[in-house]
């Protein structure tokens, strides 16, 4: 149910909007007024309150509607526990079996790449032109019509598949801009997974040249071979990062 919620795009504004302040109904109709009825809002807000991501209060002739962030840490820690619990379950497994089973491995990977142009034309590209130099070959969805990244503190990394649909690859977590970016992505074992993900770009400026520094830190079930793939992955799109950056 929360990850329903957190699906549509006018939701997380709606949250991020709860973040400063409660608001009641009208204030965030009004907010979204350009765009959206009154119906349609609160047909979102609904959806919230029951992934019990906000609490509504009646106030007089108003409802006042709470952030409840709650349920969001209690997913992760969850997610957290499953990994723990199947690091346990496969050390079992194995000693029993006499067999090799995935463990749960922590790893780093870190990669560079220096471009000969200016530091905030790399951050607009990295931040909000990521469809114009990512490699469509990696994209989980099919049906994937762009790559899309909302360049604010809770925006996501996704594949948009059109229709409200498509796949999520990481959540904002820190943002500095120009000059630093990080994300958490969760897998599941569909996926690769069951890990966990810290993709951190920090950048820098010296004598016209940008330095760009990728450090990727994984929790989870991934083998040599797949931490492998994923630097490879990850090298083959920051050299499309930098060949966009340097050529537009």
């Amino acid at each position: 149910m929360i990850w329903k919620a957190l699906s549509d795009p006018t939701r997380r504004s709606i949250l991020d909007l709860l973040k400063s302040a409660p608001r009641t109904t009208g204030e965030i109709s009004q907010y979204f007024a350009k765009d959206l009825s009154r119906f349609a809002i609160m047909k979102h807000l609904g959806i919230l309150e029951k992934a019990h991501l906000i609490t509504t209060r009646k106030e007089g002739k108003s409802r006042m509607n709470y952030l409840n962030p709650g349920p969001i840490q209690k997913t992760y820690d969850e997610w957290v526990d499953q990994l723990i619990q199947l690091k346990y379950y496969t050390d079992q497994t194995s000693r029993k079996m006499g067999q090799t089973a995935k463990r749960i491995i922590t790893s780093t990977i870190d990669l560079s790449a220096s471009m000969t142009t200016e530091q905030t034309k790399v951050w607009e590209a990295l931040t909000q032109r990521i469809n114009q130099w990512w490699i469509a070959d990696f994209n989980q969805s099919p049906a994937t019509v762009k790559m899309v990244l909302e360049p604010k503190l809770g925006g996501l990394l996704y594949e948009d598949a059109g229709k409200n649909e498509g796949f999520v690859w990481a959540t904002i977590i820190a943002l500095h801009s120009p000059n630093h970016l990080v994300l958490r992505g969760d897998l599941s074992p569909d996926f690769g997974g069951p890990a966990i993900s810290y993709l951190k770009f920090t950048l820098e400026e010296k004598k016209e040249i940008t330095s760009l520094h990728l450090q990727i830190t994984i929790m989870g079930t991934f083998s040599q071979k797949e931490l492998k793939a994923i630097k490879a992955r990850w090298k083959m799109l920051l050299d499309g990062l930098k060949e966009y950056c340097e050529n537009h």
